[in-house]
């Protein structure tokens, strides 16, 4: 599991810094669901009980 970014104390004080982290902050989010929505893909064809659907391919 990837850990989420953590802030510098630059941030506070500058706003390229804080564009920055913002931005990996993002990307980060923007992987970790996808990685839900391939999981929630996968045990959907293994047909696991109470599952009925999922976010597709390429979904945000």
């Amino acid at each position: 599991m990837e850990a989420k970014p953590v802030p510098g104390d630059d941030i506070a004080t500058d706003d390229v810094a804080f564009e920055h982290y913002n931005a990996s902050v993002e990307s980060w989010g923007d992987r970790l669901h996808a990685a839900g929505a391939r999981l929630c893909r996968f045990y959907l064809a293994l047909k696991m009980p109470g599952l009925t659907s999922c976010p597709p391919e390429g979904a945000q």
